[in-house]
């Protein structure tokens, strides 16, 4: 049983900060495609694309928070 404790643990602790972290992504360009925020944007064109930065890293800034939120909460 409790084999089957630290495995869930330890899918949950992947998971949980991906998702957030696409979640945070995803949610951050849409919101800078429908308000035409430059530095929010993704632009795909036949000779370039163009990637803004921000909500990569704020992205990967969520997972590692939710990562080390989840890590406290599970010391409990």
């Amino acid at each position: 049983m409790n084999e089957l404790n630290r495995g869930e643990g330890m899918f949950k602790s992947f998971w949980l900060p991906l998702s957030a972290a696409l979640g945070t992504m995803v949610l951050l360009y849409v919101i800078g495609n429908l308000g035409s925020i430059e530095f929010l944007m993704f632009k795909l064109s036949p000779s370039h694309t163009e990637i803004a930065l921000f909500p990569i890293v704020a992205g990967f800034g969520v997972a590692i928070v939710s990562d080390r939120i989840h890590k406290v909460r599970s010391r409990d």
